[in-house]
This record gives structure tokens, sequence and C-alpha cells, in this order.
């Protein structure tokens, strides 16, 4: 669908750059290559009006500047260059007129056009692995360090002694969602810190822990992200976890064989669950079955760490759920730090969304039961 979308944006910018260029000819006496270059830039703005309005629709209005730049560097340098040197060589070389030549152009640069676009400006991929024979989670591979493992120490042991907080606020159906470490970098690295907080209606907490730790049923609540989970019981509340995750991101495939321990324990008025990883190995190429597991650290730099810290409350018939996620990564290439950040960010979101509708679909259930 969305191909279908971008080419129908690229269809509209090519009649709108075709007719500027027409104009440029007949009513300006410019070098044809500067009557190129403006007619291509009237349709790249024209392009990424339309593909931010309908193509990839929803994307944050704080970002557009940032989007609007990576399209000129991505797209609009491709679509400049290859209209420039393709119209130069069918014009010159294969004596086509100009508009025509123009229009052979731009069916040569579509589909490159499109790639990245998709891999780089709306979903900040590496456009890099248009370059490798097979898409995998990557391309550029990179060793988690000593001095970044120190610093998500560091930073771990100072979580801890403030784990207790203030409950947020959160209103309506959505979660309520916090970026705790707005700067993030550490040596080689990059941590991830997100707070969310959803109120669960017509539950009580032991339900909603319920949910947590059914871990047979995990497959189904998490799906399709997460395609395997076990847990074997360590004591009365801890368990060692295995989950097996996979993603899609437009061109790119994402997977993880993260292992976890996992304690559930009462404090004051609260429930908490803490749940900190202590293997995590990426597979290479992104699909299952995940007989391609690189090294531990030793990988794309996806995910290096991730910990969670849920806490629940009751409040009336409701149940104030709170969860946050820390995780490691690599530092962000240029360019790409949103769209990163907005990842570990909506992956929290779905996380309490999936828990926060079977915890009240069962809860539902067992209150209609006679």
């Amino acid at each position: 669908m969305r191909w279908l979308k971008f080419n129908t944006v690229g269809v509209g910018g090519a009649v709108v750059q075709l007719c500027a260029l027409w104009m440029l000819q007949h009513f300006t006496s410019i070098p044809f290559i500067l009557a190129v270059t403006m007619a291509v830039e009237i349709a790249i703005l024209h392009n990424f009006v339309w593909h931010e309005a309908w193509t990839w629709r929803g994307k944050p209005v704080a970002d557009r500047g940032r989007r609007l730049f990576r399209f000129h560097v991505a797209n609009g340098f491709v679509s400049i260059v290859s209209n420039i040197v393709l119209t130069y060589l069918y014009k010159e070389v294969a004596g086509l007129p100009l508009v025509t030549a123009n229009f052979a152009a731009i069916l040569t640069a579509a589909l490159l056009n499109f790639w990245v676009a998709q891999a780089w400006v709306f979903r900040a991929l590496f456009f890099l692995a248009l370059l490798t024979p097979h898409t995998k989670a990557a391309v550029i591979t990179t060793t988690l360090q000593p001095q970044t493992v120190a610093a998500w120490d560091h930073y771990m042991a100072t979580f801890d002694v403030g784990t207790i907080r203030p409950i947020l606020n959160p209103k309506g159906d959505k979660p309520l969602l916090m970026d705790l470490n707005v700067n993030g970098e550490v040596p080689d690295g990059y941590i991830h810190h997100w707070i969310g907080a959803v109120l669960i209606p017509i539950t009580s907490v032991a339900k909603v822990e319920s949910v947590l730790e059914d871990y047979d049923r995990y497959t189904q609540i998490y799906a399709p992200e997460l395609r395997l989970a076990a847990a074997k019981k360590l004591g009365p509340h801890s368990y060692d976890v295995r989950l097996i995750t996979e993603r899609q991101e437009g061109l790119l495939h994402f997977a993880f064989d993260m292992h976890s321990r996992v304690e559930f324990r009462r404090v004051n008025e609260d429930s908490l669950i803490e749940s900190k990883s202590y293997l995590i190995r990426e597979s290479d190429s992104g699909h299952a079955p995940y007989t391609d597991l690189m090294p531990e650290g030793n990988d794309h730099g996806i995910l290096w760490r991730l910990n969670s810290y849920w806490r629940l409350r009751q409040s009336g018939t409701s149940v104030y759920a709170e969860c946050q996620a820390i995780s490691l990564s690599r530092r962000p290439l240029f360019g790409t730090l949103g769209q990163v950040k907005n990842r570990a960010k909506d992956s929290l979101a779905f996380t309490l969304r999936q828990t926060k509708a079977r915890a009240f679909e069962n809860g539902r259930a067992r209150s209609e039961t006679p």
C-alpha cells in the first residue's frame, strides 16, 4: 500500500517537475542545467508535503524540519544529481528533446528514491543495507566496550537508589509516556530510559500481576513481536525468563534472544516487578529460526541491555500500572536519534496497551461470570 502511495505521489511530482521544466524552458533563458535543478527542487517540495500528509502520515510535527533536511540530503541529492546527469546523457548523447530526456531520467531514478526514503528519511533505518545482497537487521557492526558497560552499571546503580518516585497522572485511555534520560549519551553508547503509566479499569493488582506472570500466554498477549516466551521458576516469586522477539521496520528485521531474571515483590501498597537482562544476543538476519545468533556485545548494537520495572497500585476499582524501561544501545547514527528514541518509546507504549487490554478483558470476564 505504501509503495502505491509513494508512486502516486511520485507521478504527481513528475508531472509538476515536467510542467515546471517546460515553463522554465519556454519563458526564461536560463541554462537547461539550472532549469532542471529548479524543476527538481519544486518537485521535491511537492513530494515531501504529500509524503508527510499521506504516505508516511502521523510522524511527529516537531521532527518535520529534520525530515525535510534528510529528504533533501537523501532523495533530493539523488533526484538532483540523477536528473542532471541522466538528463544530460539522454539529451546530449541520445539526442532526446529536453523534456523527454528529463522524463526518462525521472523513470530511472524513481525506484532508488523510494528505497532511500523508506530506509532513512521516514523510517530512520540504515540505508546502507541496500548495498547488501540480503536484508539484514543492520549493516554496521560494533563491539560493546568496557567503558560503555561501566557507564551502564553506574546509571543503574544510581537509578536503583531512587526507584520509588511519585506516581504519574495518566488520563484517558492512552498511556502517559515520559523520557527520563533526555541526554542519554554514554561512552560509545546510548541509554534509553522511558517511563509509562496507564490506568486499567475494573480490575485488581492481583489480576494485573497474573497477566505479567502468565508467560505461557505471552506470545498471545504481546503478539506479533513476541515469538517465544519461556520461564523457569527460581523461587516463590522469581523466574528465569527467555523471550525471543522479532520486529520488522520497513526493509529491515530485528530479532533478539533475551534472557532475564524477574522478581515479584511487595513494598508497602505497591506491587513491584523487576526484570533485569543478563544475556541478549541478536540474530544476524533478523529472522527465525534464530540459528545465526551473533556473539553477545559483538553485533549491530541495537540492544545490549534491557531492564524493566513495573509498579502496580490499587486505585478504587482501577489499577495504576507504571513501567520503566531502561535499555542500552550503540550511539544512534547522525540524523536518526529521534527515530531511535521513538522505537524505545513505542515499544513501551505497546507493552502497556497490551497489558491493559488483557487485564481489563480478564477482569470484565470474571465480573460477568455468575
